[in-house]
C-alpha cells in the first residue's frame, strides 16, 4: 500500500470520526480482523501509531439482542488500557431506526461511565473507506493482518 493509499484511512478517522491526532499518529497504521466470539460479532481493527485503538463492526440483525455491544466496548477499553493506548473509538455500522440507536448509545454510555477515552460512531456503511468493511457475520474464521502501514 503507498504512502497515498493511506490517505482514505486518515480522512476517515480525522473528518469521520472527528480525531484531531497530529500528524506522526499516521505514519503507521495496522488493520487486522479479528474473529467473532460468543455473542460479539467480527471485527475490524485499525491502531493508528500506537495511540489510537478504533473498532468496527457491522451491527448484528437484530442491533438490540444480547450484550455484543456491551462485550466490544470493555474489550476495547480493556485493551486501549493494557496496552497504553490513548483513545478507543467504537464504529458500528449498520444500524437503523432512532430506537436502535439510542438503544446503542445507552449501552455504551453504560459501560463507558466516565470514561472520556472511550467514544461510540454509529454509522452506515458507506461512510467507511474502502477496505474497512466489518467483517460479515460468515467471515469469523481465523485473525489475520490485513495490512500495516508506515508512511
Amino acid at each position: 500500500m503507498t504512502d497515498t493509499d493511506h490517505d482514505p484511512i486518515e480522512r476517515f478517522v480525522r473528518g469521520t470520526l472527528g480525531c484531531h491526532c497530529p500528524d506522526e499518529v499516521f505514519r503507521s497504521v495496522a488493520i487486522n480482523r479479528l474473529p467473532g466470539a460468543g455473542d460479539r460479532p467480527p471485527v475490524v481493527q485499525l491502531l493508528i501509531g500506537s495511540r489510537l485503538l478504533i473498532h468496527v463492526v457491522a451491527a448484528p440483525p437484530d442491533a438490540a439482542a444480547a450484550g455484543w455491544l456491551e462485550q466490544l466496548a470493555v474489550h476495547g477499553r480493556s485493551a486501549r488500557d493494557r496496552h497504553g493506548y490513548n483513545r478507543f473509538r467504537l464504529v458500528v455500522t449498520g444500524p437503523s431506526g432512532a430506537t436502535t440507536r439510542r438503544d446503542l448509545e445507552s449501552r455504551f454510555a453504560r459501560t463507558a461511565v466516565g470514561d472520556d477515552r472511550a467514544h461510540l460512531h454509529l454509522l452506515g456503511a458507506d461512510a467507511l473507506p474502502a477496505g474497512l468493511a466489518a467483517a460479515p457475520a460468515a467471515a469469523q474464521g481465523s485473525q489475520g493482518t490485513i495490512q500495516t502501514v508506515a508512511k
